[in-house]
Order: C-alpha cells, then sequence, then structure tokens
C-alpha cells in the first residue's frame, strides 16, 4: 500500500472550524494513492460492464486511507477533519479524524431536535490520535454536535462546536415510525429493527425520531446483532437455488458504521438466525442440509475467521419421522446457546416445538409442545409435563434465554407465539385470535414446564420477537408483521409492565420487520481502526468442475439474445432474462428462482460447470423469487473464457467473456 502523500481537493467549505467531506472524497484518496489488499484486485480482461468489490475489501482500502490520514497530521482539534457516511452504508453517521499534542479522551454531545433530549457518547479512549465515531445523528437536518476533549480525570481541555447537515432518508426508512402519546421512556437509548420484507434496518429514540439506518437491504430476516457494536449482515440477492427458499451464501460482519470486518462465504447459506458462542467466538447460524430435499432444518457452527463449518446438527435425525413430510418440515426460526452446556434451545416453527438440543453429544435433550403433537412417537418421553394447565403456543419465534441454573436444571425462556396454525394445521389449535409473548419455566430434573406469564398482544402471523428490559420491569412485543394493518401501519410494538402486563407504550412502525432489540452505540469499539490482521474473506462457494475439450452443447445453443419472454419469465430492461455481473472474485446471474440451471466458462480447451440443478422448486410462495447465483472466479485457470448458461434446460450462448490472468487465485 502506498502512503497517502498529498490529500486531495477539494473539500467541501470549512464550518465551524472543520473541514467536511463525504465517502466520495475519502474513495478519491484510496484511488489516488493505490490502496490495495494483498494485491487482489477484480479488473478481470471482460466486456460485463457491471464490476464491484468485495465489501470487506472496499471497507479495508477505507480504513488504510483514513489511518494515514491521521498519521499525516494534516487536521488538529482546531481543525479538524469530518466525513460524512464515510463507509456508503450508514448514512446517519460521520467520522472526525484529529490530532492532538497530549493523550486524552472524546466526548460528544448531539443537540436534541425534534423533541428527543441531546445524546452524549465519550469513547473513553485516551490517545494524540482520534477518529471518533459521530453516530446518533438527525435525518434531513442541522446537526450541531458539541465534541469535548477531557484529561484522564475527565476534566474538559477544550470544545468546540460542529456543524453537519444531513439530508433527507429514502424510503422504506424515512418516516417510519409514529408513537402514542404516552411519556414512557425508552429503557435504553435505541430501539433497533431490522427485516421483513418491506422494511430496512434503522434506529429511532423515545420520540420516534430515526437516529441510525442502513441505505442497504438485507436478506429479510434482517441482521443479526453481535456484541461490540458488531452484527451479521445477509446480502438480500446473493443466495443459492435450494427446496424452498433460497438461502443466503454471502454475508458481512460489520458494525454501526458501516465498516465490514470480514466476508463470509457459505456453500449450504444461511436463514432466520445467527449468534456469537462469545463475544469475537465462532458463529452459530441456522442453515439446511439442502443436498437430501430438505430445508431450514440444521444449526451450523462456523469458524470466525476462516469461514469453515466446523460443525452441523442435522435436525431430521433427532425428531419425529411422521413429522417429516416435506421440505420445510421443521423450519428453524431461532435459538438461543448456552456455553457451559454446549447446548442450544430451539424454536421450530412448523412442528409447534421447543427443544433443547446437546451439540456436543448431537442429542434431543428434551421438549416443550402439547403433549398431543408427540403422542405415539419415539421422542414422546422428552416431552416435558406441564406443572399446571397450559395454554400452547403455535408457530411461534424468537425463543431466548432469560435465565438458567445448570446445575440444579431451571431454564426460564421468553418467546413470541404467534398463535396461529397455517403452516401446520393441528386438530388441537385452539383458534384463538392473538398472538402472546410467553415466559416459562423450565425443571429438568422434575420434567416440567410452567408457565410464568402470557402477555397477549396484538395478531402477528409470522416473525417477530419479544424481550424484558436490563431491568427486568418490563417487556417488549415486536409484532413485526400484523395480520391487518393498524393505523395504516404493518407492524407495531408494544411496552408492558412485567408486573401487571398493562400497556404503558406504544409505537407503530410502517413497514414490517423481522425482528428488534434494545440498543446503544458503543463508541470505544467503533473508534477503533478495523485494519487488523487475518483473512477478511473467509469460507468458500460451491466450485464448477473442469471438463478437457471442446464444450460439447455448443452445437446445439441458441444466442440469447433469441430468448422469447414468456408469461412465466419476465426479461429486464436489457431484453434478457437474466443480469449479468462480477462482485470481487464472483461472476453473479441475476433471474428468477431456479431459471438458471448451469452456468459454462469455456474455450477450446475446456470447460468450467457450475451446476445448480441439485435442488427444485415446490413451493408457489417462493418460485418468483429472483436473486444471484455465483460462479467463484478464483476457482478457474488463468486465461480468456466464454459465458453460456442453461436457462430452463436450454443452452444460450452470450456475448460476455472473462479473461482471468491473476497471481493469486486459486488455481495458478
Amino acid at each position: 500500500m502506498k502512503t497517502i502523500n498529498k490529500l486531495l481537493a477539494p473539500i467541501k467549505k470549512k464550518t465551524m472550524n472543520a473541514l467536511v467531506a463525504n465517502y466520495k472524497w475519502l474513495e478519491k484518496q484510496v484511488r489516488a494513492n493505490n490502496v490495495t489488499y494483498n494485491n487482489i484486485s477484480n479488473n478481470y480482461e471482460t466486456n460485463i460492464d457491471t464490476k464491484s468489490e468485495i465489501a470487506a475489501i472496499s471497507s479495508y482500502k477505507r480504513e488504510v486511507a483514513i489511518n494515514e490520514i491521521l498519521k499525516s497530521k494534516e487536521y488538529d482539534f482546531d481543525n479538524m477533519l469530518v466525513i460524512k457516511n464515510p463507509h456508503r452504508i450508514a448514512p446517519l453517521s460521520a467520522l472526525a479524524l484529529f490530532v492532538t499534542d497530549m493523550s486524552c479522551k472524546v466526548q460528544y454531545t448531539i443537540a436534541g431536535k425534534r423533541g428527543s433530549d441531546d445524546y452524549t457518547v465519550c469513547d473513553e479512549i485516551m490517545t494524540k490520535y482520534h477518529r471518533v465515531p459521530l453516530l446518533g445523528l438527525y435525518e434531513n437536518s442541522v446537526n450541531i454536535i458539541i465534541v469535548r476533549l477531557l484529561d484522564e480525570n475527565d476534566s474538559i481541555i477544550a470544545s468546540k462546536k460542529l456543524r453537519i447537515i444531513i439530508r433527507g432518508l429514502d424510503k422504506p426508512v424515512h418516516n417510519a415510525v409514529k408513537l402514542s402519546n404516552s411519556t414512557q421512556p425508552l429503557s435504553k437509548d435505541f430501539i433497533f429493527v431490522s427485516g421483513g420484507y418491506h422494511g430496512g434496518v434503522y434506529a429511532f429514540d423515545k420520540k420516534g425520531n430515526i437516529r441510525f439506518a442502513l441505505n442497504k437491504i438485507p436478506q429479510y430476516c434482517g441482521v443479526y446483532l453481535f456484541k461490540d457494536g458488531r452484527f451479521l449482515f445477509p446480502e438480500k440477492h446473493m443466495r443459492r437455488p435450494a427446496w424452498g427458499n433460497a438461502n443466503t451464501v454471502v454475508m458481512h460482519e460489520m458494525d454501526m458504521m458501516g465498516r465490514v470486518y470480514r466476508t463470509y462465504y457459505d456453500k449450504k447459506g444461511l436463514h432466520h438466525w445467527a449468534i456469537e458462542k462469545e463475544p469475537g467466538g465462532n458463529i452459530l447460524a441456522l442453515s439446511s442440509s439442502t443436498d437430501d430435499t430438505f430445508m431450514e432444518n440444521e444449526i451450523v457452527e462456523i469458524d470466525r475467521f476462516t469461514g469453515e463449518a466446523v460443525r452441523e446438527i442435522n435436525m431430521n435425525k433427532l425428531l419425529p419421522e411422521k413429522y417429516i413430510t416435506r421440505n420445510d418440515w421443521a423450519h428453524i426460526n431461532s435459538f438461543d446457546y448456552i456455553a457451559e452446556e454446549d447446548c442450544v434451545i430451539v424454536s421450530m416453527r412448523n412442528i409447534h416445538t421447543i427443544a433443547k438440543i446437546s451439540l456436543k453429544d448431537n442429542e434431543l435433550v428434551w421438549i416443550i409442545a402439547n403433549p398431543k403433537f408427540y403422542k405415539n412417537t419415539a421422542q414422546k418421553d422428552k416431552v416435558l409435563r406441564p406443572a399446571e394447565s397450559m395454554e400452547w403456543f403455535f408457530q411461534q419465534h424468537a425463543v431466548s434465554l432469560l435465565d438458567y441454573d445448570s446445575d440444579a436444571g431451571k431454564y426460564k425462556i421468553i418467546l413470541f407465539d404467534n398463535h396461529t396454525a397455517n403452516r401446520r394445521p393441528v386438530r388441537y389449535f385452539d383458534k384463538i385470535e392473538g398472538s402472546n409473548v410467553l415466559i416459562l419455566n423450565i425443571d429438568e430434573k422434575k420434567g416440567t414446564v410452567s408457565k410464568e406469564k402470557r402477555v397477549p398482544t396484538a395478531l402477528s402471523i409470522t416473525r417477530s420477537n419479544a424481550f424484558v428490559t436490563d431491568d427486568g420491569d418490563y417487556i417488549y412485543a415486536m409484532c413485526g408483521n400484523l395480520k391487518e394493518e393498524i393505523d395504516g401501519c404493518r407492524a407495531k410494538i408494544y411496552k408492558y409492565d412485567y408486573q401487571t402486563g398493562k400497556c404503558v407504550k406504544e409505537i407503530s412502525c410502517k413497514k414490517d420487520f423481522f425482528s428488534g432489540s434494545e440498543m446503544k452505540f458503543d463508541a470505544k469499539e467503533l473508534s477503533k481502526s478495523v485494519c487488523g490482521d487475518g483473512d477478511i474473506i473467509v469460507g468458500e462457494l460451491k466450485a464448477p468442475t473442469y471438463k478437457e475439450g471442446n464444450f460439447e452443447n455448443l452445437s446445439n445453443a441458441i444466442a440469447i439474445n433469441e430468448y422469447e419472454e414468456s408469461d412465466d419469465v419476465e426479461c429486464f430492461e436489457n431484453g434478457l432474462p437474466v443480469i449479468v455481473r462480477i462482485v470481487g472474485d464472483l461472476l453473479q446471474i441475476y433471474g428468477r428462482d431456479h431459471l438458471v440451471k448451469k452456468v459454462y466458462l469455456y474455450n477450446e480447451n475446456g470447460t468450467y460447470e457450475q451446476d445448480f440443478s441439485d435442488t427444485e422448486q415446490k413451493s408457489q410462495i417462493f418460485i418468483k423469487q429472483k436473486y444471484y447465483v455465483n460462479v467463484p472466479l478464483d476457482r478457474i485457470k488463468n486465461g480468456s473464457y466464454n459465458i453460456a448458461l442453461n436457462i430452463d434446460d436450454k443452452i444460450y450462448t452470450t456475448e460476455y467473456f472473462i479473461k482471468s490472468n491473476r497471481l493469486n487465485c486459486y488455481y495458478k
């Protein structure tokens, strides 16, 4: 990497003793100084117009440029540099850069607007080189920020005022929240929601003002929150054909500034839920067996630093065969982890079941469900007995642990009881209209389960979650997918008094979401550089196979511009049923689910074939979804290749070619 010797101009006008720039200016620094990562480049010789970098590499380059800007000592406290949305994805963020003569901490206060209070943050790091994450800015506003330097005793050394103008956000986030007249505050600074088919990723304060947002939409399950201000972001359109809903195969470990620490590839793909085993540790996520016609039936452990799947647990081997009657028979949608036992508490929506699974023993420990459902099965003795009269849950979501004592075998869990049975009808469904928040007590040694709380809430037919505030005083019901709109909104959030069950605050969201939680920004972690050691693109995708000799199907091929649009398959603006692009080392073809059966890269010496025909789509729910299938180009030998496609079992040649002469590809 070449050192940034001279900062480029122009920078936007000076305002209140600060120079304000944006991500475009930062990217000019990257390009002008030829910042690279391990000589990785996506500059293939090709006539494919759309090319971009993998997010982890783009983020790394910006971070290197930021570090070099600090090293230049060009900016001090009196004349600092402020870069708005430095990583392009978090439009309500900014980064202040400057150096000081002595080590000190930085505290900042964002002046309150639109009824919200002032918001103060301190990064707590004593240093001379300051990179201050300014988070919690207001959209469509002139943000006034007081920045203070503090000594080790938290005494103010110096202070100054910044003025940062932020434009309005795009839909679906803009003006997304509506509050009731309740004066009850949030328990933490912000409420964070994500996912849904029409929602986004955003956080709002106690007055409903949007204070964080991503301008990039993830897969419908949203992002998965980790510790230290990080989350796992599943790409919405980088997926793989499956026996149902297509799983996401490209994910990014990201933070609230929009920085990507690592990009993960996964052959099978992930869905619904992911957590850290411990802060900074391996990732537990939901996946699918896929190769045996089943979907959303596995838990996988992913090595945090290599992306390798080090452990897989298949529910097909643990639950009753009588219910394994279709591709999506289990539909695992959430789980929580007990580290000292190496166990998970897992929710399986389509069999109305909560279960404890030992990962180390690959064993079913117990089941919570209406005992009628497991009558005459081999697992009937695993079902916990109700210690009292029970109102059973149906098609539940978002199970999590509230408390547990492993030695005593006692657990307290919370779940969102959607209370519908349309995905697996059962004779004993009570047909009660309305969802519930359930808190259950489990006595493992006695083999019993009992109800602690059942709080009725609005009917949310899928998705949704619930949680208890850290002080234990309140329950939140995050009703993310209402059966019917309420006041023109697709989702509702209710805050209930834990003791009385009385609703004390009501929040409406215009668009649906998958799940939500309370959150705070972690300024200390977000102020650190992410240019660390280790690989930043990890894991692998299914690789193409190679066959020497001429492309045998070429004689029967049709030019793709002769493709005829049908009622089932619409063509895009290019007149084709597909869109082709290159992202990093991935050749990607966008089209309707299961439309592209195979991708061929061929020349006079041989053919690479990427086969996507190992699954079928039998669900009308997902048959019209569109996404990119992926061909990893680092798995092909250097050379020039033409591209052909198998679309609905017909071979089409294209005008596209790729020439690779990489030095660091998988094959030399």
